[in-house]
């Protein structure tokens, strides 16, 4: 969208209102806004907005006032990027991949550039026998959490009690999580990763090791829950926990987010014991569909093809608070549930078997008739208590207020493809600004 297409919106900052001799009142300076930006009300979270459009090749980072105030140009589109405190960016690069790993979410490759664009580091997971997928999340040690396909073959699926019916082209991709150190002249060190594929159960062949009552054991994945895609558990996202040393995964086939203990070796991760929750891999807690383990009925189900699940974080005893895009609760709209689950005072969780494992409903929910996307999307609490929403589909943001009031909304003009997987707000004061001042650019993305 060229130069000449903006057009400036006048929109009043916040007025002061203050008793004084000669009762005068302050007059608010009118705010330039790009035709973008579709609501700005006072009351917005103060940051920048990083966003990889999927329409184009390169990250922006925008304003409030939505101009852009920094681009990082790339040859390959991203499918979510990240700063660091130092001001890196890192993105998860969408790579051809002709290994028959054909999901929507399959990337590749882990770019890393500087704050002025230049390539840091460069490396690819991109095989036929896995691939990266969807999301990845920064370690504090400079490591990088990534979501993995893994290829198992129509042999290795029957062993693990796969029912044959529900096999796709004789293929099954078990997701994996694998820590990622990177090294000099873009090689990476694997430290630690924990595979789906290890904590399996299933009541179909009770010839196979992994046999057992379902519902009986709600720390272990059901490999006959889904059917009709080799991809059949779907995790599209990953947070680390940094006070807890656990990880959260949203698994969409699944209907549901998982924790799962990070402190544990990858011997470990691989048992089920050991960690700090002596649980080893096995899933230390799961919400959003007890289907999935054999509990409940449908109208127990909460959570539908949700995506980004995101860590708000509480207090231990207080329970641990989670943030999803719920992308298809309606048939019309999407909504954003936030869900405390009781944690306990160790850090780790009663999950019982058979049972409708709490809390039975979200403790927040929004939702509204303009923000509906059957895929993509992601929400974010941001530190002045607002939500930052992505409506993936359309590649609109909003963020609301507490009680639902829509404080800003931005629109990515890329009209070929505006989606956005996920979007996300830096407070001015995060450190990779510190040093660094902005200025609306004469560009658009473009």
């Amino acid at each position: 969208m060229k130069k000449n297409l903006l057009k400036l919106l006048m929109a009043f900052c916040i007025v002061l209102f203050f008793n004084c001799k000669n009762d005068d009142t302050i007059v608010p300076t009118p705010v330039e806004l790009n035709e973008n930006i579709v609501v700005y009300e006072n009351g917005i979270y103060d940051a920048y907005t990083l966003l990889s459009p999927l329409g184009s090749t390169n990250t922006f980072l925008i304003n409030n006032e939505g101009f852009v105030v920094h681009k990082w140009e790339s040859s390959t589109t991203a499918l979510v990027s990240y700063l660091t405190n130092e001001g890196n960016l890192v993105r998860a690069l969408r790579q051809d991949n002709d290994s028959g790993f054909t999901g929507g979410g399959a990337t590749g490759a882990i770019e890393i550039l500087n704050f002025e664009g230049d390539p840091i580091w460069f490396w690819q997971y991109n095989t036929p026998n896995y691939v990266l997928h969807h999301d990845l999340a920064l370690l504090p040690n400079g490591n990088i959490l990534a979501l993995v396909w893994e290829y198992k073959t129509v042999s290795d699926a029957i062993a693990k009690g796969r029912n044959p019916t529900l096999l796709f082209e004789n293929k099954v991709w078990p997701c994996k999580i694998i820590e990622i150190k990177p090294l000099a002249n873009n090689q990476a060190e694997i430290v630690w990763e924990w595979s789906v594929w290890d904590h399996l159960i299933q009541d179909h062949d009770n010839t196979k090791e992994n046999f057992g009552v379902v519902a009986n054991h709600p720390e272990l994945i059901n490999i006959n829950f889904s059917g009709g895609d080799a991809n059949f558990n779907h995790l599209n996202s990953i947070v680390y926990i940094e006070e807890l040393d656990q990880i959260a995964v949203s698994s969409r086939v699944f209907n549901e987010f998982w924790l799962i203990d990070h402190s544990t070796t990858t011997a470990q991760a691989a048992s089920h014991s050991g960690g700090n929750s002596n649980k080893g891999g096995d899933l230390l807690y799961r919400w959003g569909n007890p289907q999935a383990y054999n509990s409940g009925t449908s109208d127990n189900q909460r959570l539908f093809g949700q995506h980004d699940v995101t860590w708000i974080g509480n207090t231990l005893n207080n329970g641990g608070n989670f943030l999803v895009f719920n992308n298809n609760k309606f048939s019309n709209k999407s909504s954003i549930d936030e869900i405390s689950i009781p944690i306990l005072s160790n850090g780790t969780y009663d999950l019982m078997p058979n049972t409708i494992n709490l809390p039975e409903t979200s403790i927040w929910s929004y939702d509204n008739d303009l923000i509906f996307s059957t895929r993509l999307s992601g929400a974010k609490r941001l530190s002045n208590g607002n939500t930052l929403i992505t409506a993936g589909g359309s590649g609109t943001l909003y963020e609301i207020n507490e009680s639902g009031t829509i404080l800003w909304q931005y629109q990515n003009p890329i009209e070929t493809n505006s989606s956005i997987f996920k979007a996300d707000k830096y407070g001015k004061n995060h450190p990779a600004f510190q040093g660094r001042t902005f200025v609306p650019l004469e560009i658009d993305i473009e």
